[in-house]
């Protein structure tokens, strides 16, 4: 390919690139751009199209793509730091270090080690401690050290904010997860108001936030808001797979009011996601949501079931024919194994204890129907 060749199609692929949502296909666009950059010694080039790709990762569901794209990146500022400033990475190192307990096979020690470059980085662009204690109050409580955690949350909380912290409305949406640990189900709903009223929002809320609510809006009884807020939530959520995690929520919640055929209509749709997505704790919370809704199932009587899964699933019946407890039995067996992966990393139970939530939670089901038709 000539001089004029590969940087026509580099073009063309960036054209592509920009015209498409967040999703695969704009990642791969914008990774074989990064390769012709690299076939022909670009190395400015190469790093402006990773700075894309790592953005076009994270909120298109591949993460795993993201880290690979600035782990690139971070090199090339740390050989040529006057070429690559380090602070135009800031923003994006933020999103890939919060990912980094996500992955099983990373040590406790190499997230430590990004937390602290993250900190020393963040130190060096004039900014508080606020970002990064918020990072390592989420590692902490991911990894079930929830002494650390606690500790982490308070000195967050009281931290001025500056030109480095997560805009009011992602920050708000985090507090909620010290609330739902704690059981504190009005003061999630509280909190959450803002950000579902609209009066704070970003590319991810309220799309977590309305995920977030359902389980709390399910304890304290307040079913219909929390109909309202899964039919608002799961529209906003359903064609992107970077929010597994909510879609699991959403999953759960449906398993909870009884709601089989819709949480099936869901499974089946979402079940490729779970497949092939790089986070192991969103493939984990699907999985268990998947096998709460599974074990309702059975309660309602659904021993078979007819369901169009991909090829790729192991139990794949050309015929869509399934057992309901085959199913539940493959759910409870892949979340065992990445439950066991997680702990044995972190050295706590917490996988385990999420695990034992989840199969515990028919206990909880109260029928409630949901009237309106899922889009499809």
């Amino acid at each position: 390919m000539t001089g004029q060749d590969w940087r026509a199609r580099f073009d063309s692929l960036l054209g592509r690139a920009e015209r498409l949502e967040p999703g695969e296909a704009k990642v791969m666009a914008l990774e074989e751009a990064a390769r012709l950059a690299d076939a022909h010694g670009e190395v400015g080039l190469a790093y402006e199209v990773r700075d894309s790709l790592i953005d076009a990762a994270t909120f298109g569901g591949f993460p795993d793509r993201a880290l690979a794209a600035f782990a690139w990146c971070r090199a090339q500022q740390q050989r040529d730091p006057e070429r690559f400033e380090p602070e135009g990475l800031l923003w994006k190192q933020k999103w890939v270090v919060g990912r980094l307990d996500e992955f099983p096979h990373i040590g406790r020690r190499q997230i430590e080690d990004a937390l602290e470059d993250a900190a020393r980085c963040f130190e060096k662009a004039g900014a508080g401690e606020r970002a990064v204690l918020k990072l390592r109050y989420q590692a902490a409580r991911d990894m079930g050290d929830a002494d650390r955690a606690a500790t982490l949350w308070a000195h967050w909380r009281q931290t001025p904010r500056d030109h480095l912290t997560d805009c009011l409305a992602c920050e708000l949406d985090d507090e909620l997860d010290h609330h739902l640990d704690q059981g504190e189900y009005e003061e999630v709903v509280r909190k959450a108001r803002p950000l579902l009223e609209g009066r704070y929002g970003c590319a991810e809320v309220p799309h977590q936030t309305l995920g977030s609510v359902l389980y709390p809006l399910f304890k304290l009884s307040r079913l219909e808001q929390a109909r309202d807020s899964h039919l608002r939530g799961y529209a906003l959520v359903r064609g992107n797979r970077d929010f597994l995690a909510t879609v699991g929520e959403h999953l759960e919640f449906l398993a909870l009011t009884g709601n089989v055929a819709r949480g099936l209509k869901l499974f089946e749709r979402h079940l490729p996601w779970a497949l092939t997505h790089a986070s192991h704790r969103d493939r984990f919370t699907f999985y268990t949501a998947a096998l709460a809704l599974m074990e309702r199932a059975l309660v309602e009587g659904h021993e078979r079931e007819r369901l169009a899964l991909p090829r790729a699933f192991p139990l794949y019946s050309p015929e869509g024919a399934y057992e309901t407890r085959v199913l539940r039995g493959w759910l409870a067996m892949q979340s065992e194994a990445i439950a066991a992966r997680f702990d044995a990393r972190n050295g706590t139970d917490r996988f385990w204890r999420l695990l034992e939530r989840s199969q515990r939670m028919g206990a909880e089901a109260r029928p409630f129907p949901i009237d309106a038709a899922v889009a499809d």
